[in-house]
């Protein structure tokens, strides 16, 4: 016969208790996994688009217009299958096309895609799985060059120099650069992130303008200036805390945004610092 003490008693009830609850929670829990119901293969996402036209022969740049893009995804093979594109050209009722032939292939979450069909040539998609942003280019019946993005437009690879007050020059190749179009009134605001301001030892975690520059559509895709001097809301980590300041206004703005080549090009004035940024298109 086994003899045990009270304190030994409570404690191997107490460990009986302790599997006692963690039998429950698993059943709990195989019980949800024999419920959950399978993910599907494939899945149709929306989104708005901002549709840059240019005439093919010509090269005149017609109006802007915005549409929906529908787009299937395989999970399982992280590719692009179809693509559903509507364009309204030059005020005209908006024309959709199903293109259902399309090869794709991904790296590092990148799918890029290609495909032709019903009055479409020359489609060329980038879509990235892990921001969920989509961008087509084609031809539409071999009259127009359609290039179609989110009203967000990025630089993500992007040469940065700053020239400072007393002459002194940083470089640095981790700024990023979003600018959010806005087809109506041809506006455009824009932020800019991590930048180094090494006068006061510092990193700029986004600098974004509280109103919007003028947007000029080109040929080649859009041209965003101001002539005049933009407040902004600026954080920064300071003792590491994110600490606000308007003390970075931006003034002299040309940003040049090259979508038929991927180019970014800008050069600004941000607070006491002189900015020029060399880069990519990257959405």
């Amino acid at each position: 016969m086994l003899n045990y003490s009270v304190a030994e008693l409570r404690m191997m009830k107490k460990f009986f208790s302790i599997l006692s609850v963690f039998a429950l929670i698993f059943a709990v829990a195989s019980c949800g996994d024999d419920n959950k119901e399978p993910q599907p293969e494939t899945v149709t996402r929306s989104a708005q688009m901002i549709n840059h036209i240019v005439k093919s022969a010509s090269g005149e740049v017609l109006p802007l217009s915005e549409s929906k893009i529908d787009y299937t995804i395989d999970r399982n093979n992280r590719k692009v299958t179809e693509v559903t594109l509507r364009v309204a050209i030059d005020g005209a009722a908006e024309t959709t096309v199903k293109i259902t032939d399309i090869k794709s292939e991904t790296s590092d979450q990148i799918c890029t895609f290609k495909g032709s069909g019903n009055g479409v040539q020359n489609l060329v998609g980038r879509f990235d799985f892990n921001e969920g942003t989509i961008r087509v280019n084609y031809d539409l019946d071999g009259t127009y060059r359609v290039i179609s993005t989110m009203p967000e437009i990025f630089s993500t690879e992007c040469a940065t120099s700053c020239v400072y007050t007393d002459g002194t020059t940083s470089k640095s190749d981790g700024t990023m650069y979003q600018f959010s179009i806005d087809p109506d009134s041809l506006t455009s605001n824009m932020t800019v992130m991590y930048l180094l301001d090494q006068s006061k030892k510092r990193t700029l975690t986004s600098v974004k303008t509280l109103t919007k520059a003028k947007v000029t559509v080109t040929k080649e895709g859009y041209v965003v200036e101001s002539e005049t001097t933009i407040p902004t809301t600026t954080t920064y980590k300071f003792n590491g805390k994110l600490t606000t300041t308007t003390q970075y206004p931006v003034s002299k703005l040309k940003a040049t945004i090259d979508l038929e080549n991927d180019k970014y090009e800008a050069t600004m004035q941000l607070g006491t610092i002189a900015v020029t940024a060399n880069g990519k298109v990257t959405n």
